[in-house]
């Protein structure tokens, strides 16, 4: 596949593991650790990847939009792949489910991502959409390993982004997903992500049920019934954004991820009426003019309506970072945002930093906070900057800063 930013060869793959299940699989009466609802463990601590194989193809081409819908021989996956004009990535559109259990046996599901980039064993995920984690196969940084499980010991959660690179090249293949999932590298320059499961034993890690969730529910649980469930397996449906590049991963993710992560409600409804909906606005723009390309705007909301014992109108607003440091050349730098570009129509009358909850004045906090030993983050900073009559602030790589601010009209 090919980007505004390189061409690389690369396949994708769905197939799935079968679970663990311990009346099935073990061979001493101690191994008794199932895979479930906590507990991701093959019935073969090694077994590969059992692949399913694609059965037709079509493709459509429409308004420069390119289309390709794949079906496979199992019924219970389908994807669809676009190509949309002036945008970087390949959008994989999957269905998956009911997934089958007639044969006695649970399945985990997975999509696989090769390609020929040289990634020695490592890849990064990214930490709960902030910083991106750099995970080695078959190692812990902390501990010498013992590798009893090289399959589920290399998966970690994804929240929002895996990529893969060389870092002699910095080409590298990013997947960003729209959901959390579970995420390795099990070869070098290959992407899995694990998309739905469905279990048939209790992993005995508290849900005291297997993860067999089905669309027609479950009978009542003891003493009032013996908790069956009934219907056919849950169907999902998600997206992945598929992005390759010369650039780096990091890089590649940050361009897109918290857009996706955070995409636009779209809300529709009617009207018994014939005539015309007459809106109370017609438009609407939470900045006066575009924020720098590092920086998006998390929170704006309102704190104060007519009802509020605080006599003036606040607002609650949240900026972040979004690039850690050393991802981008250009864009791991700190940038200057303008509170009253997030405010259109008001005055800025007072400005209070708080903490990342709300919860609490930034610069008590920061006095009052333990003083640790050890070395100081490189983009640490102090008291707060932000003064009533200077709203221009600047927020460092991964930073997000939090502002109550009082206004008049």
């Amino acid at each position: 596949m090919g980007s505004s930013y390189a061409t690389l060869d690369l396949s994708q793959e769905w197939g799935y593991y079968t679970s663990w299940d311990s009346a099935l699989d073990s061979e001493s009466p101690k191994d008794v650790q199932n895979s479930g609802a906590y507990i991701f463990r093959p019935s073969r601590p090694d077994q590969k990847l059992q692949t399913v194989k694609a059965s037709s193809a079509t493709f459509h081409n429409t308004s420069g939009v390119i289309e390709v819908r794949i079906e496979y021989g199992e019924p219970w996956i389908q994807s669809t792949y676009r190509m949309i004009p002036d945008n970087p990535y390949l959008e994989v559109e999957y269905t998956v489910g009911p997934i089958p259990v007639g044969d006695g046996r649970g399945k985990e599901i997975v999509t696989r991502f090769s390609s020929p980039i040289k990634s020695s064993g490592t890849f990064y995920t990214d930490s709960n959409g902030r910083d991106f984690m750099q995970r080695v196969k078959n190692y812990r940084p902390t501990w010498d390993l013992n590798v009893f499980e090289p399959v589920a010991g290399n998966y970690y959660p994804v929240n929002a982004a895996i990529y893969v690179e060389d870092n002699s090249t910095k080409e590298a293949l990013t997947v960003v997903t729209d959901r959390t999932q579970g995420g390795a590298s099990l070869q070098d320059g290959s992407i899995e992500l694990m998309v739905h499961r469905r279990t048939l034993a209790d992993d005995n890690r508290g849900v005291s049920e297997p993860m067999n969730e089905t669309d027609g529910g479950v009978t009542a649980y003891p003493p009032y019934g013996n908790a069956t469930r009934y219907g056919e397996g849950l169907v999902i449906r998600g997206k992945h954004r598929i992005l390759v590049g010369g650039a780096g991963g990091a890089t590649l993710a940050r361009s897109v991820m918290d857009q996706f992560f955070a995409e636009p409600l779209v809300f529709v409804g009617s009207s018994t009426k014939k005539e015309a909906l007459r809106f109370q606005m017609t438009g609407f723009t939470g900045v006066v003019k575009s924020l720098p390309p590092n920086i998006m705007l998390i929170t704006r909301k309102r704190l104060t309506d007519e009802t509020s014992s605080v006599p003036t109108i606040q607002f609650l607003i949240r900026v972040g970072h979004q690039y850690g440091l050393g991802e981008d050349e250009a864009l791991s730098t700190p940038a200057q945002v303008d509170l009253a570009d997030c405010l259109p129509g008001y005055k800025i009358t007072k400005v209070e930093e708080l903490t990342l909850s709300a919860n609490r004045n930034y610069d008590a906090w920061a006095k009052s906070r333990l003083d640790w030993t050890g070395e100081e983050a490189p983009m640490s900073r102090g008291s707060s900057s932000v003064r009533d009559d200077r709203t221009i602030i600047e927020v460092k790589p991964l930073d997000i800063r939090t502002f109550r601010i009082a206004v008049r009209s």
